[in-house]
């Protein structure tokens, strides 16, 4: 069975995660420079064996869509175009990222220690773990 990868896309960093191969598990991957997905979304690609892509849906409490969802299309007609056999599926990410603060705190993780040891990027991370695990439940 292929792999899921899960991206948690922001204006500055995409959190990666993917699943293992018989979908049952998410794993932290990786946490890049928005202006480095593609490149690092190729190489994924072409290593791993992966046919859906999870990508967070920025959606507010009144339902209506955070602004960076008109990048966050961008982004998909870029895959779209690319990698045309690939299934984009897309998930509300409403809680992720303050589920992924709750998890650094209750880890003693603070942020000043986070930003020093250069892994304050892990949030992203977590989040998308967090989409994909979310995901792969249902």
């Amino acid at each position: 069975m292929s792999k899921i990868l899960c991206i948690d896309y922001g204006k500055k960093r995409i959190g990666l995660s993917i699943t293992n191969s018989i979908r049952s598990i998410a794993f932290g991957l990786d946490t890049v420079n928005s202006n480095n997905i593609i490149c690092t979304l190729y190489k994924y690609l072409k290593y791993e064996d992966i046919d859906t892509i999870v990508i967070g849906l920025p959606i507010r409490f009144d339902n209506s869509l955070f602004p960076i969802e008109k990048d966050i299309k961008k982004f998909i007609k870029i895959i779209n175009n690319k990698y045309p056999k690939l299934i984009i599926k897309r998930i509300d990410e409403r809680f992720t990222s303050k589920i992924a603060n709750y998890y650094l705190i209750n880890t003693r993780l603070k942020i000043n220690q986070l930003k020093k040891n250069q892994n304050f990027l892990d949030k992203d991370k977590i989040s998308a773990t967090i989409l994909l695990q979310e995901y792969i439940k249902y």
